[in-house]
């Protein structure tokens, strides 16, 4: 199998599990909207927000690092060593949460504080866990948890949140469950914590190693929580909970093109890690990058075209304001997409404090941004915000990586551009559906006929073997 046809066929592997998955978060959207108010709907938000940001202290970013380091090393001795140390590492740092919560406890009262604490841990044990499960190799596995943990997340929302009525401590009661039940069927199935972990095994140097990949990935993680989620925060502070209510059901939307974005990136970082030392990978980097852009935008105006013509039934007449803000939000998660394919540039070459600048500075100029653009224009100014600092990401590490990770942006980007630009006038200004599903149609046509002869070859045999297999079962 090539390189790329072995790319394209990881994507469709991960796409089983993503796709599964969030096909159960999208359809538990319009269920939260029904059962729970947009104020209380917004405190949930917050405290997910939140949360993602705790979790990067609790883990020191291993997540990432056990997948770099298990990835390119397939001896006993390492997963062994690898496994271990993440493990204790996380137990301490969990029960260290755990006291601090519950201390904190007793001096302030914080609505659900008890659900919050252990969201959190089983969250951050949860996430090493997959990941470690991942960089052994057992990407079945990977997209079972994840499809697993989707399925019970929806049964125990109607159970929670439909039946017993018990507003968002329900969601929070379904995705705890969710995850303790999974982390235990993944383990019966690959014996991972059986089999490599080992209390008393010590190998200082890897461990820093390890540590040493993993913690600049803290204030990086940081950062990219602050670019992709404070905005919640200005929206509570300056428009209310309600708004950020609406605001947050848009971007649950917009997650549909995230994932997506997720099942490339997940594909690619396996991908771009074993092909970086290939001498031809300048090419081949380039092709995958130059073919990604236009799929983002293809994927992007389907969704967001089928969304507008099926928005009133999705939720509650509440959330219906949400409905203008989702052209742009598909354009800022496109630009998110393409500034992380980038990133795997810091991790093929293990340059991750390099990455730090970067996003440092993106940071603080979408925190200038959201707090100027909230004041004039409210919610659409948040969303200006966001797509302004990742083309500035996008930019910058297109010339930070360039001597280590060179990628040729093609004459052929000014189609997606031409596209997106077409597609906001249709959006904005086309409310008959046949019009709105004709111009998506041609620019499906159009995407197709600028593709190069290999991508087309390549992805159509994929495409045949995948019928095939399914006519034979």
């Amino acid at each position: 199998m090539s390189r790329g046809a072995k790319f394209i066929n990881d994507i469709f592997i991960y796409a089983i599990g993503n796709l599964g998955s969030k096909l159960i978060t999208f359809l538990l959207v319009p269920l939260y909207t029904y059962f729970i108010s947009p104020d209380d709907f917004g405190y949930y938000d917050i405290v997910l927000t939140l949360t993602f940001l705790a979790m990067g202290f609790i883990t020191f970013q291993l997540r990432d690092g056990t997948f770099r380091f298990l990835l390119d090393n397939e001896d006993e001795y390492t997963r062994k060593s690898v496994v271990s140390f993440s493990y204790k590492l996380l137990s301490q740092s969990s029960l260290v949460v755990l006291v601090a919560g519950i201390v904190f406890s007793f001096f302030y009262e914080i609505r659900d504080w008890g659900w919050i604490i252990a969201f959190v841990i089983t969250l951050s044990l949860y996430e090493v866990e997959i990941q470690i499960v991942r960089g052994l190799g057992r990407n079945k596995q990977f997209v079972f948890a994840g499809i697993l943990t989707a399925f019970q997340i929806g049964l125990y929302s109607l159970i929670f949140v439909a039946w017993l009525k018990m507003g968002i401590g329900g969601i929070f009661c379904s995705n705890i469950l969710a995850r303790l039940v999974s982390m235990i069927v993944i383990e019966l199935q690959t014996r991972v914590f059986k089999r490599y972990f080992v209390a008393n095994f010590k190998d200082k140097a890897l461990n820093r190693a390890l540590l040493k990949y993993s913690l600049p990935l803290l204030p990086n993680a940081i950062c990219w929580w602050l670019l992709g989620s404070s905005c919640r925060l200005f929206i509570e502070r300056f428009l209310g909970l309600e708004a950020n209510g609406i605001f947050a059901v848009g971007m649950k939307f917009s997650t549909i093109l995230e994932t997506f974005s997720v099942i490339v990136y997940q594909a690619w970082q396996e991908t771009a890690i074993k092909q970086y030392k290939a001498p031809d990978r300048e090419k081949f980097f380039s092709r995958i990058f130059n073919t990604y852009t236009v799929i983002l935008t293809v994927l992007a105006l389907v969704f967001v075209f089928v969304l507008k013509l099926n928005y009133s039934w999705l939720v509650d007449a509440r959330y219906q304001d949400s409905l203008q803000y989702l052209y742009p939000m598909f354009v800022s998660v496109i630009c998110f997409a393409l500034a992380s394919f980038y990133d795997l540039g810091y991790q093929c070459s293990k340059q991750t404090v390099r990455n730090l600048p970067g996003v440092i500075i993106t940071t603080m100029l979408n925190l200038v941004m959201n707090y100027l653009f909230i004041g004039l224009w409210g919610i659409w100014g948040i969303v200006l915000s966001s797509i302004l600092s990742y083309l500035f990401m996008l930019g910058f590490r297109m010339i930070d990586t360039w001597k280590f990770f060179p990628v040729r942006v093609s004459l052929e980007i000014v189609y997606p551009i031409l596209f997106l630009l077409g597609g906001a006038v249709v959006f904005y200004k086309v409310d008959s559906a046949v019009g709105q599903i004709g111009y998506v149609g041609s620019v499906i046509i159009l995407s197709y006929l600028i593709q190069p002869k290999k991508v087309k070859q390549e992805i159509g045999e994929k495409l045949r073997g995948y019928a095939r297999k399914r006519i034979d079962s």
